[in-house]
């Protein structure tokens, strides 16, 4: 849908908002999915102004730099982010900036974080460019899912340290690598998410058992952390404290 909406719109049209964020692969609340809404958002200049219709949602801005995915032109990252900040809270900002410059990223070429940050500070009359600066100064480079955003966030605002985000572990014995979510090197403590997948899918509950019993070995502590701790953080918090996690 979103070819042939550039197809029929003209060379200037770009696809944007929240259909240009699921093409780059970004994590978004299931209401903004395609698969809810049946829409595709797609910005025009304000000279070709045109009126939404049939499944497209129309915007005028001024436009920017841009990126392709399939051979679709969509916003480029910090557009679609200004464009997500009418939508997301903070938290799923970060993720979504999080995203645009981490491994998983779709955006040829990689934009590095510390461009994205300055190319925000230098956007002078871009709507809500003050959330997106406030977004791309809490992302970090390296993140592999919204899960590892948000527990970072959490453990940050209850005033720890700053973790180290998926760290590169080898095992001497066995030459096994390993990628730990968040880790405090210093201390050996790993914390790794555990999704609804890892106790469900059989291979990966194998492989995560193997990875806790690689690092007990190697002399690490590891705190699994679930939904139900990021909803109600205190016992999982207070773990923390107690393996001695410093104050930052």
């Amino acid at each position: 849908m979103a070819r042939l909406l550039v197809r029929e719109l003209g060379p200037r049209a770009v696809i944007s908002h929240a259909s240009a964020a699921e093409l780059l692969g970004v994590p978004l609340p299931r209401r903004l999915e395609y698969e809810r809404t049946r829409t595709v958002h797609c910005t025009v200049p304000r000279s070709e102004r045109r009126r939404s219709a049939g499944g497209a949602v129309m915007h005028t801005g001024p436009g920017g730099r841009t990126t392709q995915v399939g051979g679709v032109r969509v916003s480029g990252p910090l557009a679609l982010l200004a464009e997500l900040a009418a939508d997301l809270d903070h938290l799923a900002l970060v993720a979504a900036c999080d995203h645009l410059v981490g491994p998983a990223s779709r955006v040829l070429p990689l934009v590095p974080l510390e461009r994205l940050r300055s190319a925000a500070e230098q956007a002078v009359g871009t709507y809500r460019i003050g959330r997106v600066r406030a977004a791309a100064a809490d992302a970090r480079e390296r993140v592999e899912s919204p899960k590892e955003t948000e527990t970072r966030l959490l453990l940050q605002g209850a005033g720890f340290a700053e973790p180290t985000i998926n760290l590169p572990l080898r095992a001497p014995r066995t030459g096994e690598r390993f990628r730990l979510d968040l880790a405090y090197p210093e201390l050996r403590i790993a914390i790794e998410y555990d999704g609804f997948w890892h106790s469900t899918d059989r291979r990966r509950h194998r492989r995560d058992r193997r990875k806790d019993d690689v690092l007990h070995e190697l002399g690490w502590r590891v705190v699994r952390v679930s939904d139900e701790d990021l909803r109600d953080p205190d016992h999982f918090l207070g773990r923390l404290t107690h393996l001695g996690v410093p104050l930052s």
